[in-house]
Order: C-alpha cells, then sequence, then structure tokens
C-alpha cells in the first residue's frame, strides 16, 4: 500500500484536511446517528459532505452539517483534553476517512495542538491517532468500509503549521530563508482558543508563546446574547455559523442584517486579544507578526491597525493545516 501524506487540523470550530491537492473542510459538530425515515434523490445537497456520517465501534454518528441538521443532540465540544474526548477521535477518522480513496490505505499524519496544551496531551493525543483503524463512513449516500493504518504521526503547536506553510516548499524543504531566519510572532485565533508564538529562525521560543481561550467563542457569545435580546431568539454556537458568515438572521421567512451586532462583538473580541499580546510581546522586538486562522481572517480589519508590523497570511484558514502537510512531507524533519 502507497503511503499518502496528510495535514489534519482537528479544530474546535472546524476540521480541515489537505492532501497537497484537496482541501476539506466540516464543522467540529458529532451527533448519534438515527435511521431517516425518508429520504428523496431530489435533495439538493451542495456537497458529498452534507451527508457525512461514520460508524465505529459498531455505533453511527452523524458528522459536520449532516449532525446539525438530523442530530437530536448535536455537540461542538469544547474540551481542552483532546485525547479524552471522543469526538476527537470521531473527526479525525472521518477526516481519514474521506482521504481514503481505497478500501485499505497508510498515512503520515501531521496534526496540531493549542500551544499550552503540546506538552501536557502530545503523547497521549499521538497515542490515540496512530495505529490500525476500521471505520464505515457515509459519503455520497453510500457507505464504504475503510481499513486504514497511520504509520507515523507528528503533533506541533498549532501555530507552527502556518509558520511552516510560509518558509517550506511542497517537499517539506526549506525555501524561504529569509522568512526562516526572522524573529516571528504569530497569532493564531482559533474557534475556542487564541495561540501565540514566536519563532527565532525556526526555533520555537517557549517563553513568548502561550494560548488563551479568546478565541471566537467568546464572539459567539456576544452575538447569541444581541440576538436573543434583540429577536427573543436562542442559537446555539454551531447554528450561529452560517449566520455569521451571511451576517444576517432568517425569522418567519425574512431577514434580517445583524452586521451591527458582528462588528460589535469582533471589535470587543479584537480588543481582548490585543490586551494579551501586548501583555505577551513587545512588538518592536519581532520582525513581524503573522495573523492567521479563520478567525484571524474574521478580526483583522479590527487587529491589523493595532499593530505596525501585523499582516494577515494568504488563505488563512487553511494555511495551518498547508504547513502541516509541508512539514509531513520532509522525513528529515522527524
Amino acid at each position: 500500500m502507497l503511503e499518502e501524506v496528510l495535514g489534519v487540523d482537528i479544530g474546535y470550530g472546524f476540521v480541515k484536511g489537505y492532501d497537497g491537492q484537496n482541501e476539506i473542510v466540516f464543522p467540529s459538530v458529532v451527533g448519534i446517528g438515527r435511521d431517516i425515515s425518508y429520504q428523496t434523490l431530489l435533495t439538493n445537497y451542495k456537497s458529498p459532505l452534507d451527508t457525512l456520517s461514520i460508524n465505529y465501534n459498531g455505533k453511527n454518528y452523524f458528522i459536520g452539517d449532516y449532525a446539525i441538521r438530523q442530530s437530536s443532540i448535536p455537540s461542538r465540544s469544547l474540551d481542552i483534553k483532546k485525547p479524552e474526548d471522543l469526538n476527537t477521535l470521531l473527526l479525525y477518522l472521518t477526516a481519514l476517512g474521506i482521504y481514503s480513496t481505497e478500501q485499505q490505505k497508510q498515512f503520515s499524519v501531521v496534526t496540531g495542538l493549542p500551544t499550552n496544551y503540546i506538552l501536557s496531551y502530545q503523547n497521549q493525543l499521538a497515542d490515540l491517532l496512530s495505529g490500525e483503524h476500521h471505520i464505515t463512513i457515509k459519503l455520497r449516500g453510500k457507505n464504504e468500509n475503510k481499513q486504514f493504518v497511520v504509520n507515523d504521526i507528528r503533533i506541533v503547536p498549532q501555530p507552527f503549521g502556518t509558520l511552516f506553510n510560509l518558509v517550506l516548499d511542497n517537499n517539506g524543504q526549506v525555501a524561504d530563508h529569509e522568512m526562516s531566519n526572522k524573529i516571528v510572532g504569530i497569532a493564531d485565533i482559533g474557534f475556542k482558543t487564541a495561540d501565540f508564538v514566536v519563532s527565532d529562525s525556526l526555533e520555537f521560543v517557549d517563553r513568548l508563546s502561550s494560548s488563551s481561550t479568546n478565541g471566537m467563542v467568546s464572539a459567539y457569545e456576544i452575538i447569541a446574547a444581541m440576538i436573543r435580546s434583540r429577536y427573543k431568539i436562542d442559537k446555539k454556537d454551531y447554528e450561529l455559523d452560517q449566520i455569521v458568515k451571511n451576517k444576517s438572521i432568517r425569522i418567519a421567512g425574512e431577514d434580517h442584517d445583524i452586521s451591527d451586532i458582528i462588528s460589535e462583538a469582533y471589535y470587543n473580541l479584537a480588543a481582548k486579544i490585543k490586551t494579551e499580546l501586548d501583555s505577551l510581546w513587545d512588538y518592536r522586538e519581532l520582525d513581524s507578526i503573522i495573523l492567521t486562522g479563520g478567525g484571524g481572517e474574521a478580526l483583522s480589519e479590527y487587529l491589523i491597525p493595532r499593530f505596525n508590523n501585523m499582516m494577515l497570511v494568504q488563505d488563512a484558514q487553511f494555511a495551518n493545516v498547508k504547513g502541516f502537510w509541508k512539514l509531513a512531507k520532509n522525513k528529515d524533519s522527524q
């Protein structure tokens, strides 16, 4: 069996995957599966991932948007102890199942953990994710049995994925020598956590690297509270994804603009993150600050004007996972 190199980002908000050609993304939501009473071929599904489900250890689970639509109790787990959370494994196996184009597959995988949790959980998470796995995955309405072996798994501080994406080429070799020799701060705004790392000539500077819980979920909490106050409607965090993306909420067939609510929530969250960065770094000592992550893209207009040397990385939502893939290509970096 040919080994495939894969980057997987098991985020609290979304799971991302990259194999060098194909990107995948789906919400980090899991729900207990159920028999659907009626299905029609006329349903207008936009993606093969719209009906995503897996069977693992004899139990069926709906994943991503399918869990949001069809599960009685969907959950987006925000547990910091990822290795002890079944959802972590289910989301990871789903991603690998999507990339398993054959019934049997071998993988070499790089993934990440929030900066503060690397030391505590990387070995435990590696044990959970490596080795042989068996699942049945439903894609495009069809169940497929998959068996795959993860021969090698590496776990890095989450924001380092973006740095690897910037400095490595598609063979995992250093291509941008200028960037690789700089002192760089990376601010990675995710769903639950905001992660900050400093790299000095590609060395992880531990004393200047940290995590906080001021991720996008903090903005979602503000948005949910303001929607509740204005429209008397309660929305779970996984229900807010599309609402925030559209900047509107649909009530009784009518769209209501909530861009003012989102702007206020983002402004307040950006102010918190600015305070954290000021307490952690003197930005004048850094050659540049790279803003990354889906949350980084969302908050960029509120954060970048506060720092003279901050820039938003291109394709911010996928920057980490693409860097994971590039690192996985370099076998000498193990």
